[in-house]
């Protein structure tokens, strides 16, 4: 039961950051700046390959 309790919570911190990268995002996009945006998107990317490889998504 704890080892389902440990998934849950790693999918749920998984979420709370990509959501967290998305309204950087978006704040980006809302303020036109090319640069952040850029960036911003770049970090999206990288955040969400690194969850995909430690949950182990394909």
């Amino acid at each position: 039961m704890m080892h389902i309790y440990k998934i849950i919570l790693k999918i749920q911190t998984s979420l709370t950051l990509l959501a967290s990268c998305i309204e950087e995002l978006d704040s980006a996009v809302s303020l036109n700046d090319e640069e952040d945006i850029l960036e911003r998107a770049y970090d999206l990317i990288v955040t969400y390959r690194r969850i995909k490889n430690e949950l182990e998504l394909d």
